[in-house]
């Protein structure tokens, strides 16, 4: 056990203290004082010279002493403990120092031990113990500012011995497991059995609709009622056949008199051709005249459009720029109103000036000449300065006159541009509405036009033409009172599928009826496969149950190890549960009497808590040290643990000054 003791503290330009001592008694230090007095910054100090933090584990705290918030940067900062390593004494000294260059600074720390300076590395080396160990053993802050990760990690190298192979051996509830662990770690056991379950249930689901299928393949048969109707069916499709061929005779004699309309028809399509020439070739020459009209008015109302943008962006410059004329000459009026100030002559030579200040006596004559001289002279130059300053400042006035006067003219020329260009731009929008009113008379007077040009030739003189019209006719009529025997043909071929499907269905029957034998067989051998899967899934959901039992029974075990070297009031809940059943891997949470430490509202029993923290983990790693126990008023004092440590205590109590108690 390696044994640290407090022997003194002396602090210098630390945080609010110009210097500061202070004597640890061998048991008990308790600093008193109201709050901003101190206690905390000693506490600091400490934890500064030893860690490079401050009480509440700050990494490079805030040192150095301020005056009206402003730091003392030309007077180092140092601090020296005073302690008893296992007996030796040890001064461990720390100083920084501030250099400042423009609106910049940089802190550089030293350390000595035993007046021998010291790198930083070689200053915690000589400890030759843990200062992390050290820092956790000192401030009851220490372990519990880790994360929930690294306090586990630290707790859960506590318990020795206890294993999930040893537990398989010492309990006989996990019998079935202990030829499985001489060949597989628990976690290989696991994920084997996860999988073949996830595997077994993918399996184990397809066999109900396997066997479903098979049974539907199960038909019952009457073959001597099959044979009888596949007889007649094959009796039924010769008759359709001997059909069909009768009536494809009469639609040869109905393609030959179709050909001799399509010849008619060829001929009267000649003719309409010819007659239709003219009025297409009329037609679009007049469509051809009203799309150029109709491009034509539409490029006038784009020129239009844009025109009247002109006119009025020329408007919002005339309104723009006589604005700006207006502004200018009333900044005009206001400049050649201003006027320099007037002159104030310096004071004359009062009375009070001829009498002594001291004893009251009136000067001698020459010193009141010289004072009048003074004042001549000094009046003559303030004359002078008054004059030069109005000369400069006229001068600057003619120039801003003149300025805003060019600028006005500018103005003015502007305006009249811009009238001119709108004048213009009126004009040319006149001239295109013009040409636009034309352009749109045009466009109706092509389309009444072509609104009375014929879509369609007029045959009605054309003998020839008639003569064709009636021939088909009557041919078209002659042919209509012939049936081709088409719809028939198509009567037979739905009558000849319908009996085609029935006989391939008495066919599917027979071969049906073949397989019913081997479809029974098939089903007896799913359904042993089926029984075979269902009891390999239990068999994996067995040892799978085991394995939490197991899971539990460890936590249970290692939860006890480690709550055994926290006396008994402070134990850890290290085991809280996902919504999935999983375990939280960054959970790590203390509870003292039955309380978890983060929930109660009782400050007192919060720092009980930390205290015995510290105090076992003191035991765990071998260092016995002094504890700096903060906010002690919220804490009964007879609650204080009876331990071994120093102790140094910080209460809050009324005094003005801070008061040091020892014991």
């Amino acid at each position: 056990m390696n044994i640290v003791k407090f022997k003194s503290l002396h602090l210098e330009n630390f945080k609010g203290f110009k210097v500061a001592d202070v004597t640890f008694g061998d048991k008990t230090t308790t600093i008193i004082g109201s709050n901003g007095i101190g206690k905390t910054t000693i506490a600091t100090g400490i934890m500064w010279i030893l860690f490079g933090v401050d009480y509440d584990l700050v990494n490079n705290p805030k040192v150095r002493r301020e005056v009206d918030r402003q730091p003392i940067n030309d007077v180092p900062v140092v601090g020296e403990l005073v302690l008893e390593l296992n007996g030796k004494e040890i001064v461990a000294r720390k100083v920084q120092k501030r250099s400042v260059k423009e609106s910049s600074y940089a802190d550089s720390n030293t350390y000595s031990i035993n007046g021998v300076e010291k790198t930083m590395r070689d200053f915690n080396a000589y400890f030759e113990i843990s200062m992390d160990d050290l820092k956790m053993c000192m401030n009851i802050e220490g372990f519990m500012s880790q994360n929930p990760k690294e306090m586990r990690e630290f707790l859960f190298k506590l318990p020795e011995n206890i294993t999930e192979a040893d537990i398989i051996q010492k309990f006989d509830e996990f019998a079935d497991l202990r030829s499985l662990v001489e060949n597989y770690s628990v976690e290989e056991i696991s994920a084997m059995n996860k999988a073949s379950i996830t595997k077994l249930n993918k399996e184990i689901g397809e066999y109900p609709g396997r066997i479903d299928e098979v049974h539907r393949q199960i038909v019952e048969v009457d073959t001597a009622s099959l044979e009888q109707r596949k007889s007649e069916l094959n009796h039924q499709l010769e008759e359709l056949s001997a059909q069909e061929e009768d009536s494809l005779s009469r639609k040869k004699e109905l393609e030959a008199k179709s050909n001799d309309i399509l010849e008619l028809q060829f001929k009267k399509s000649d003719i309409e051709r010819n007659a239709s020439k003219k009025i297409i070739e009329d037609r679009s020459a007049a469509e051809k005249q009203l799309n150029e009209a109709r491009q034509k008015y539409s490029q006038h109302e784009n020129e239009y459009a844009m025109a009247s943008m002109d006119v009025k962006r020329l408007e919002g410059n005339i309104s723009r720029a006589q604005a700006e004329k207006s502004r200018l000459i009333d900044e005009y009026n206001r400049a050649q109103a201003e006027e320099f100030e007037a002159y104030v002559p310096l004071p004359e030579i009062s009375e009070a000036d001829k009498i002594c200040p001291l004893c009251k006596r009136p000067l001698d004559a020459n010193v009141v000449d010289e004072r009048v001289k003074e004042r001549a002279v000094a009046e003559h130059e303030h004359r002078v300065e008054y004059d030069k300053r109005r000369v400069v400042w006229h001068g600057a006035k003619d120039r801003r006159l003149m300025d805003i006067a060019d600028h006005g003219k500018d103005e003015v020329n502007k305006i009249n541009a811009f009238k001119t260009a709108r004048k213009t731009a009126i004009s040319q929008m006149k001239e295109i509405e013009e040409k636009r009113q034309l352009a749109k008379k045009e466009c109706e007077r092509l389309e009444a036009l072509l609104s009375h040009l014929p879509s369609a030739p007029d045959l009605s003189e054309n003998q020839e033409y008639i003569a064709l019209v009636d021939e088909i006719r009557k041919k078209e009529e002659a042919m209509m009172q012939i049936d081709d025997g088409t719809e028939f043909r198509k009567e037979i071929q739905q009558k000849r599928s319908f009996i085609q499907s029935e006989l391939d269905s008495v066919n599917a029957e027979f071969f049906k009826a073949s397989k019913n034998i081997e479809l029974e067989q098939r089903i007896e051998f799913l359904r042993a496969e089926h029984m075979k899967k269902e009891q390999a899934k239990s068999d994996c959901q067995k040892i799978l149950s085991l394995l939490d039992v197991l899971d539990k029974k460890k936590n249970e075990l290692l939860v006890d190890d480690i709550n055994s070297h926290f006396g008994g009031r402070v134990t850890w809940d290290l085991f809280a549960f996902t919504k999935n059943g999983g375990y939280k891997m960054d959970y790590c949470e203390p509870c003292i009497d039955g309380y978890p430490v983060k929930d109660t509202a009782n400050k007192g029993r919060r720092i009980e808590a930390k205290m015995i923290i510290a105090l076992s983990i003191q035991k765990i790693v071998g260092i016995q040290c002094p504890i700096i126990l903060d906010d002690a008023e919220s804490l009964d004092p007879w609650r204080l643990p009876v331990c071994d440590s120093q102790l140094i205590v910080l209460r809050r109590e009324d005094n003005r000054e801070m008061e040091v108690q020892t014991a």
